[in-house]
C-alpha cells in the first residue's frame, strides 16, 4: 500500500474559549488530521476550500497547495467555548467558503496513489457525493468520521448508517455512537451499527473496533504523561490523522490506536495544534520511545530528540 493520505474537509478559523483563556488560531477538522498524520508520513495531502481572506497561509504551506482551493466567500469560522469539564458549546459557526467543499474538488491524482483518503465530517449528503465520486478508483480506502451536530435528524442518521457500511473505515465516538444507533449503551450501539471496520474512540481509554473479519476488540490506550490539559479543540481529528497514519505505515490496529492516543494527547498540551508543528517520529516505535522518555525523566532530552528542524 502507498504510504500517502489525503484529508478532505474544512479549514478554519478558530475562536476558542477555555479555563485557560482565549486563543483565536488556525482549526478545521481536515487540517487537524492532515497535520497529526504529517508527524508520521511526509504523503500528506489537504483538500479544502478557503477564503481569500485566510490568515494561516503559513501552515496551508505544509501541504501540496495545488488542492487547496481559495475562494471570495469569507473563510470558515468557528467560535468555541469550553467549560471545567472540557464540554464544548459553538456559539458561532459561519461555514463561508467551507460550503464550496465537493465531490469536484477531489483530486484525480488522490484516486490513483492506492492510499486512504478521508473525509473529514461534512453534510451528511455532500458526503455521499464525494464517495461517489472517490469510489471511481478501486485503489484507494475510504475512511470518513461523524459529529454529533449532523445526527440530529433521521434522514442524516439513515445516510449516515448507510455509509457506514460502504466505507473502508468509519470513526466516531462513544456520545455519536449512541446518537447515531438510537440507544443509551455503547454495547449495543455497536451491535447495531454494521460497517466494514467500526472504530468508537473513548478518549485516554483508548478504542473498540469492530470488524466483519475480527470481530469486536478493545484496545487500552497507552497512558501519556500530560501534567495540563491546554486546549481539546480537534482531538478528535488528531486522534483519526495520527491513527490512518499510522495504519498506513503498520497495517497494525494496536499500534494505530498507541498512535493515536499518544498524538492526540500531545496535541492538547498546547493551542490548537501548536504541539505537533515540529513533531516528526521516525516510525511508530519511535512513539512508544518517546513516551518510555517523559516516563523516565529525560523530558528535555526525548523533545530535542524528536523536533523534526532541531
Amino acid at each position: 500500500m502507498t504510504e500517502s493520505l489525503t484529508f478532505i474537509g474544512h479549514v478554519s478559523i478558530d475562536h476558542v474559549e477555555t479555563v485557560n483563556g482565549v486563543n483565536t488560531q488556525p482549526g478545521g477538522a481536515a487540517l487537524y488530521a492532515a497535520v497529526a498524520a504529517k508527524t508520521l508520513i511526509d504523503n500528506v495531502r489537504l483538500v479544502s476550500v478557503v477564503g481569500e481572506d485566510y490568515p494561516y497561509r503559513d501552515i496551508l504551506s505544509m501541504f501540496p497547495r495545488r488542492f487547496i482551493k481559495y475562494s471570495k466567500m469569507p473563510s470558515t469560522r468557528f467560535r468555541i467555548r469550553y467549560d471545567e469539564k472540557w464540554e464544548a458549546e459553538y456559539l458561532e459557526a459561519a461555514y463561508g467558503a467551507g460550503t464550496r467543499i465537493s465531490s469536484s474538488i477531489v483530486p484525480s491524482r488522490a484516486l490513483l496513489s492506492g492510499g486512504i483518503v478521508h473525509i473529514s465530517p461534512l453534510p451528511p449528503t455532500r458526503v455521499e457525493r464525494i464517495i461517489r465520486e472517490i469510489r471511481q478508483s478501486p485503489k484507494v480506502k475510504i475512511s470518513i468520521n461523524a459529529w454529533l451536530g449532523y445526527m440530529k435528524t433521521r434522514r442524516n442518521r439513515e445516510i449516515l448508517r448507510g455509509m457506514a457500511q460502504e466505507v473502508d473505515y468509519f470513526i466516531l465516538n462513544d456520545s455519536e455512537a449512541k446518537a447515531l444507533a438510537g440507544v443509551d449503551s455503547l454495547s449495543l450501539a455497536i451491535k447495531m451499527l454494521k460497517a466494514k471496520t467500526l472504530i468508537v474512540t473513548l478518549g485516554e481509554f483508548g478504542a473498540i473496533i469492530s470488524s466483519e473479519e475480527s470481530g469486536v476488540q478493545m484496545i487500552p490506550a497507552l497512558r501519556f504523561p500530560v501534567e495540563r490539559i491546554v486546549d481539546t479543540t480537534g482531538a478528535g481529528d488528531v486522534w483519526c490523522g495520527a491513527f490512518l497514519a499510522s495504519l498506513q505505515l503498520t497495517r497494525d490496529l494496536v499500534k494505530s490506536v498507541t498512535a493515536a492516543s499518544v498524538i492526540s494527547s500531545i496535541k492538547c498540551t498546547g493551542w490548537g495544534f501548536s504541539k505537533l508543528l515540529n513533531l516528526k517520529f521516525r516510525n511508530v516505535n519511535h512513539i512508544v520511545d518517546y513516551v518510555i522518555g517523559l516516563r523516565e525523566g529525560s523530558l528535555q532530552k526525548r523533545i530535542i530528540d524528536f523536533l523534526s528542524n532541531y
